[in-house]
């Protein structure tokens, strides 16, 4: 190849060489090398162990997680009920613990609490209108339950309370009453539908507690949520705790009955705290309250037990209970401890509770009217 040189530079100028074959191909390799130690890396036997997921995925699967009752009111009446179906998608047995709530008007029931793998169950939610505001509401429970560890699932529930509602106030009565000097109370039940209710008697569960109604009136009611004078009615109670009454707390119930057919009877609860028992001496139920179905399917066992503990002492001259539809039976005490013994109650629903009774008392009078146990009892309607 011919050489040419300039004359006022002595570097030689020249066409650059031909690319070899070899050179271009060493190349491309230098180039793969990355990727074939990969793949050889990959095809290679490993000392590391294989990946595994070491967190289980929670057993029960709801078909929702949030029941939405939609943005226009639901229609007036003493319940709203939301249902959730679930079902077990696990290899083990769920056993459904307790369930919480946002709210204490909310009676969450389970159609059962062990369910197998692969079965359906569902979870009913009965919410009580009664009292609620209007305008938009969300409520929360979360329930609580073991498969192979325990588990915790939150549901939610929206709703839109008509603006014309059923009010009582105060929701529930708690009194102490550890004086011989008779302590009062006051209750409103307010109706602001376009054709209100008109409360019709009064009673109470316990002796020591009357009621009566002091006032009916028809119109220029304030629904205390919009804050303006609406058409409607208000029935005024006015009742009293005795002096003097039995040691210890004691559930009662104020019952409204009225001439509705949706609102039959509107109850108002109570917690009367009475003089405190010695030390050691309370007596003890369990358990502390009762849940009965209240269902009139063929074959349901409309019946619950108690036991209560007590001191050794104490004679139980009779039992009573309200509603009427509870019947309460007991046979003779047995020796629990030295200075105890224990008595086994059996509460049975004779025939269904009048549509919105919720709740109902069970009473056992001791030592000739001395001393009082009270229990609780919640009616779950299927």
């Amino acid at each position: 190849m011919p050489v040419t040189r300039n004359a006022d530079d002595n570097t030689d100028r020249s066409d650059p060489p031909e690319a070899s074959p070899w050179r271009t191909a060493a190349v491309v390799c230098i180039g793969l090398l990355p990727c074939l130690g990969a793949w050889l890396f990959a095809m290679s036997p490993s000392d590391q162990p294989a990946l595994m997921v070491t967190k289980s995925r929670p057993s029960l699967l709801f078909a929702t997680y949030m029941y939405h009752h939609g943005e226009e009111p639901v229609e007036l009446a003493a319940v709203l009920e939301s249902e959730f179906p679930f079902v077990n998608q696990g290899d083990v047995p769920v056993t459904i613990g307790d369930i919480t709530t946002s709210c204490g008007c909310m009676r969450p029931r389970l159609s059962h609490k062990t369910v197998a793998p692969g079965e359906m169950a569902w979870l009913t939610v009965p919410i009580q209108m009664v009292n609620q505001s209007p305008g938009q509401h969300e409520y929360t429970l979360t329930v609580n339950y073991t498969d192979t560890e325990p588990r915790q699932t939150t549901l939610t529930i929206k709703a839109a309370f008509p603006e014309k509602m059923v009010v009582v106030q105060p929701k529930a009565l708690y009194l102490s009453q550890r004086s011989a000097k008779p302590l009062p109370f006051k209750v409103a039940i307010s109706d602001f539908r376009d054709a209100p209710l008109r409360v019709t008697s009064v009673e109470s569960t316990a002796p020591f507690v009357t009621a009566e109604i002091s006032a009916d009136t028809s119109s220029g009611v304030v629904q205390v949520s919009h804050q303006e004078a609406t058409p409607g009615s208000k029935a005024e109670l006015r009742g009293e705790v005795a002096g003097g009454i039995p040691r210890g707390r004691h559930h009662v119930l104020v019952a409204a009955t009225t001439d509705d057919v949706d609102f039959p009877v509107v109850t108002i609860p109570m917690l009367v705290n009475g003089p405190a028992f010695p030390p050691g001496e309370a007596p003890i139920t369990s358990p502390s309250q009762l849940r009965l179905l209240a269902s009139d399917h063929p074959g349901t066992r409309r019946a619950t037990k108690f036991d209560l503990v007590m001191p050794s002492t104490w004679q139980i001259s009779h039992a009573s209970a309200w509603p009427s539809e509870l019947q309460v039976t007991y046979g003779d005490p047995r020796p629990f401890s030295d200075q105890e013994q224990t008595l086994e109650v059996i509460v049975k629903l004779s025939a269904l509770p009048a549509k919105g009774v919720a709740d109902g008392v069970v009473q056992l009078i001791a030592n000739d009217g001395r001393d009082l146990v009270t229990v609780k009892v919640t009616f779950v309607r299927p």
